[in-house]
């Protein structure tokens, strides 16, 4: 088994809003590598969706928790692109993925977090261990598919 818990510690320190703790993970993350970010990310995004599916069970729903999330990241600086972050919640629920096949990988991961931010942000530190041990079996899943 792969150990991914430096990926699964940024997505914590991302949603926990420590910005000291995850620029040093990203630090780390320079020197290791970042080679399944996009692995991990996407697993934990998949999962997140799925928890939170009742809420973003139509496309009215889709387009106003993007629009949400864009006036709770305004201050950041950060931004999502508003059809891509709505077709990825969207493959998430549907598997429909047509939509993000030009859209650059980069751009994905990045809309993934920003969203994963507001998905996950009322968990409980609880809550998140065990959804991030989740991502961590989804991801090897994946990985070994």
């Amino acid at each position: 088994m792969t150990d991914r818990s430096t990926y699964l510690e940024l997505i914590r320190e991302l949603v926990k809003g420590d910005p000291e703790a995850y620029r040093q993970r990203c630090e780390e993350l320079d020197e290791k590598g970042w080679d399944e970010l996009g692995l991990v990310v996407g697993a934990a995004f998949f999962l997140a969706v799925r928890e939170r599916q009742s809420e973003l069970a139509s496309t009215p729903d889709i387009i106003r928790y993007v629009a949400d999330t864009r006036a709770e990241i305004a201050e950041t600086g950060f931004d999502l692109v508003p059809a891509v972050a709505e077709a990825l919640i969207r493959s998430a629920t549907t598997g429909d993925t047509a939509a993000l096949e030009d859209v650059d990988a980069n751009l994905i991961i990045e809309s993934e977090m920003l969203l994963l931010w507001k998905l996950l942000g009322d968990f409980s530190d609880e809550k998140l261990s065990r959804f991030l041990v989740e991502v961590n079996a989804l991801s090897e899943r994946w990985a070994n598919a």
